[in-house]
């Protein structure tokens, strides 16, 4: 993590427009280059280099639009966040498929959502996917799954057989439906952060979006008649006549429940908070910002006052590692 140097940080925030981040403490031997390497499929200098030709990056089969946050006015009567008391903020969103093969077929099951609200003085990203789970609980174990599952079946065994988080990872994925539009489903924030209410205290919680049409999942039949590459049309033509929307809750906390380990699932049963409606409409798709939304990155630490980090070694490593992504295909 240490070989991460500053100076490259201050490169990346120049650009990115976000604050210097703070690193997690050397709970790994594993650097912020060799994580990405991990995800990336670069053990070595020559894939490596090959890598930045083609520009690599995961979640390459994916595009950006736009839409519009709508604050619950009642937030605000239990949590201390100033950026919620807004009426209308601004939304850049890029929704997207895992892996790092733009051409990657859209008949999984795996979704994902990522989200810029951009207020009038402060901005809030958020980075979903619709696996309420998360494989790994440290970054160690992150490596690993990384690096077994470009192994193929024999990788993805191995990891089944020694590393539980993945095994339970493995048999949630296998259960979820696959849908035939990214606005049909749930999608989760796995890390917790801590957010600061009216009386002082602070209390961890983590997003969850909710589809107001509620989750949709396509049959069997549907699903095999469709082509390799249809979620982003789907989505642009569904836009086109009435918005995709979710409502956005935080799920706080139970004082036993673990905080900063993103592989276990808090119960159902624990309190929600709505927070406020995202509302994808398109209305800003021919804005410079939308158009070169890959040109920045999605960094989930980009947290408006009230909002902070938990100590989960997944989220606190994401910043880093989505910034030498993004300086290696730039």
């Amino acid at each position: 993590m240490q070989a991460y140097t500053l100076s490259m940080l201050i490169k990346a925030s120049l650009f990115t427009a976000i604050p210097m981040l703070i690193l997690p403490a050397a709970a790994t031997e594993k650097t912020i280059s060799e994580l990405v390497d991990a995800v990336n499929g670069t053990p070595d200098s020559i894939s490596r280099d090959a890598g930045k030709k083609v520009k690599l990056r995961n979640h390459a089969n994916g595009f950006c639009t736009s839409g519009v946050f709508k604050p619950n006015p009642q937030v605000t009567e239990t949590l201390a966040i100033p950026f919620f008391t807004q009426s209308n903020i601004d939304v850049l969103a890029r929704f997207s498929l895992g892996g790092t093969n733009p051409q990657s077929s859209d008949k999984t099951a795996g979704r994902f959502m990522s989200l810029k609200l951009n207020g009038d003085t402060e901005s809030l990203h958020f980075v979903t996917s619709n696996a309420e789970v998360f494989f790994a609980s440290n970054l160690d174990d992150f490596f690993t799954f990384q690096t077994k599952v470009k192994q193929g079946n024999e990788g993805k065994q191995w990891l089944i057989d020694n590393k539980p988080d993945a095994k339970a990872f493995f048999e949630y994925i296998k259960k979820l439906p696959p849908t035939s539009s990214y606005a049909d489903n749930r999608y989760f924030g796995v890390n917790s952060f801590m957010f600061t209410s009216n009386n002082g205290e602070t209390v961890a919680g983590r997003w969850i979006f909710e589809p107001v049409n509620g989750v949709i999942a396509a049959s069997a039949a549907e699903f095999a008649q469709k082509p390799d590459h249809f979620l982003q049309q789907e989505l642009t033509d569904r836009i086109a006549t009435a918005p995709a929307t979710w409502d956005l809750y935080v799920q706080l906390a139970d004082k036993d429940d673990k905080v900063n380990d993103p592989t276990i699932v808090w119960p159902a049963s624990r309190q929600r908070q709505l927070i406020g409606q995202v509302i994808i409409n398109g209305q800003h798709d021919d804005a410079k910002a939308t158009l070169e939304c890959d040109k920045g990155i999605f960094n989930p630490l980009q947290l408006p006052k009230g909002i902070s980090a938990s100590a989960d070694p997944i989220l606190n490593a994401r910043s880093a590692a989505y910034i030498e992504s993004f300086i290696r295909r730039n």
